[in-house]
């Protein structure tokens, strides 16, 4: 069946990045950090986007997380700094070492791995001045997470909404040059 599909996709031009990879704008080259990992088709289109004159890295909130980044990373080629963020370990990203932040919440579960507010100051910190940071959460949250109003009380301006679409809510924060 892939076969058939890639057959009939000939000439039709290239394939169309999902939602969630194309509402981050993540281009080539560029230096990202996801926060969690959740969505394999996230992951594997923001890797994949990079490509090898980027740099892709994952702050893991368990082992699951790590097994599944490294699974994602192996059958798309990429290489991904892959990196176990468990509460009481050490963070491991250096200051202003990534172009782009995004959080992977498409599970509804951020907070209940990490302290939001806490996690979102190191986002701020791994990110250089006028770096962006990108949250995919579903539009019906189980959760109460505002993450318009935490993005903004951990520093990031401004912060908007992006978009609401295909369940998911798009939340967008710049770190100022400050």
């Amino acid at each position: 069946m892939f076969l058939v599909r890639m057959l009939m996709r000939r000439g039709r031009g290239p394939a169309m990045d999902p939602l969630q990879v194309s509402m981050t704008g993540v281009r080539m080259g560029e230096r990202f950090l996801q926060i969690g990992c959740n969505d394999r088709a996230l992951l594997s289109g923001l890797a994949a986007k990079v490509g090898l004159s980027g740099m892709a890295a994952v702050a893991a909130f368990n082992e699951g997380q790590v097994k599944l980044a490294q699974s994602i990373g192996a059958k798309v080629g990429a290489l991904i700094e892959i990196k176990n963020v468990a509460e009481g370990l050490e963070w491991p990203f250096a200051d202003a070492g990534f172009d782009m932040v995004v959080v992977d919440d498409t599970d509804d579960g951020f907070a209940r791995f990490v302290q939001p507010n806490e996690m979102l100051q190191k986002a701020l910190h791994a990110l250089r001045r006028g770096g962006r940071i990108e949250v995919v959460t579903p539009i019906e949250s189980r959760g109460t997470i505002d993450f318009t109003k935490l993005l903004a009380e951990a520093g990031f301006k401004p912060v908007r909404i992006l978009a609401e679409r295909g369940g998911l809510r798009f939340v967008e924060g710049l770190r100022g040059n400050e």
